[in-house]
C-alpha cells in the first residue's frame, strides 16, 4: 500500500509559537493526514498529547513556557518509539546535541517546504509501522491495526481476518472514500473471484467490524470505504 494513502490515517500535534507559520504549516498538514492538533506552546503541546491518540509529533525547539526539546523529553519520558520531529529557525550547538539524544526521525528549518513535509511523513510511516503502531480508525466503534492485521475496539478486544479479508481490508482503506470494483478486488486478492464469493467475504468483514456503517456496497459496481 502507498504511504502516501497512509498519511490520512495519521492523526499529528504540531506546535508552533508563530501564529502565521503555524495557520500555513497546518493547512499543508491538512491536506495530507488525517488529523492536526495545532497549539502554540509546549504546555498545550503536552495536554494534547496526553489525552489524544497522537501519530507523530513536531514541535518548534524554541517555545515559550516549555520548549520544543523539554517537550520531547517528556514524551520520551513515556514513549520512545513516537516519531517525533524538531522545527527550528536556527539552533545552538548544545540544543543540537541535546536533540540528537531523543532519537528523532528528523530536524528540519522553517518556515517547512512542502517537501520536506512529506519527507518526514515518509520518515514517520515507516518508523510507526516498523513498530507495528499505525493503526487505522474506521469508525469509533473499530479500527484497523496494519502490524496486527486484524480490527482492534475500543475495549482493547481484537478480531484476527483471513488472508483474503486482509487484503480486501486494505485495499478498501488504501481507496479510502473511492469506489473499489469487483475486478480490481479479484486482481488484488490474486483469484477469480465469482461475485458469491466476494459477497460473502465482504460479509464476514462487515460481520467482524461489528459496526459496518462505513462500508457502502454500489450495486454492480463495488464496494467502498468511507
Amino acid at each position: 500500500m502507498s504511504k502516501y494513502n497512509e498519511f490520512k490515517n495519521l492523526s499529528v500535534l504540531y506546535a508552533e509559537d508563530d501564529t502565521d507559520l503555524r495557520e500555513i504549516t497546518t493547512k499543508t498538514l491538512q491536506l495530507v493526514v488525517g488529523k492536526v492538533f495545532a497549539v502554540s506552546d509546549g504546555e498545550e503541546a503536552l495536554a494534547i498529547y496526553e489525552k489524544n491518540r497522537i501519530d507523530i509529533v513536531i514541535l518548534d525547539i524554541y517555545m515559550a513556557s516549555i520548549s520544543g526539546i523539554d517537550v520531547a523529553k517528556t514524551i520520551r519520558q513515556s514513549n520512545d518509539k513516537i516519531p517525533i520531529v524538531i522545527v527550528s529557525g536556527s539552533i545552538a550547538t548544545e540544543d543540537l546535541l541535546e536533540a540528537c539524544k531523543l532519537n528523532l526521525i528528523e530536524y528540519i528549518h522553517k518556515p517547512i517546504e512542502f517537501n520536506a513535509l512529506i519527507k518526514v511523513l515518509y520518515l514517520a510511516v515507516d518508523r510507526l509501522n516498523a513498530h507495528g503502531m499505525l493503526i487505522a480508525k474506521i469508525n469509533d466503534s473499530v479500527s484497523y491495526d496494519y502490524f496486527a492485521k486484524g480490527f482492534v475496539y475500543p475495549d482493547g478486544q481484537k478480531a484476527a481476518l483471513t488472508k483474503n479479508e486482509i487484503n480486501a481490508m486494505e485495499l478498501l482503506l488504501s481507496n479510502r472514500s473511492q469506489v473499489v470494483t469487483y475486478e480490481t478486488f479479484s486482481n488484488v486478492l490474486e483469484e477469480e473471484m465469482s461475485d458469491g464469493a466476494l459477497k460473502n467475504l465482504i460479509l464476514r468483514i462487515r460481520k467482524k467490524m461489528h459496526d459496518d456503517t462505513n462500508l457502502r456496497n454500489l450495486a454492480k459496481i463495488g464496494y467502498s470505504l468511507i
